[in-house]
């Protein structure tokens, strides 16, 4: 007759096994699905500005601002074709 430990090792090991074969099966049916979708990206402003650095000896440092809109189109996105 088996140990209470010799079960839980084979309970564990087939349901690791399962839990395998049900990340393999989601990964098959979702690696080779075409995800492109339409994306628009806007620059609306660009600033640059030199500032004092007070991380180190006194120098200045230049710092950069970039304002941009992104839009795109992912919730119409097809979910099974």
């Amino acid at each position: 007759m088996n140990t209470v430990l010799s079960r839980a090792n084979s309970l564990f090991a087939f349901s690791l096994s399962v839990m395998a074969a049900l990340t393999f099966g989601c990964f098959v049916t979702t690696a080779f699905k075409d995800r492109r979708v339409p994306v628009d990206i806007h620059v609306s402003k660009v600033m640059l500005k030199n500032v004092d650095d007070f991380t180190g000896p006194r120098e200045r440092s230049d710092l950069g601002f970039i304002t941009f809109d992104v839009s795109a189109d992912i919730l119409l996105m097809p979910i099974m074709r």
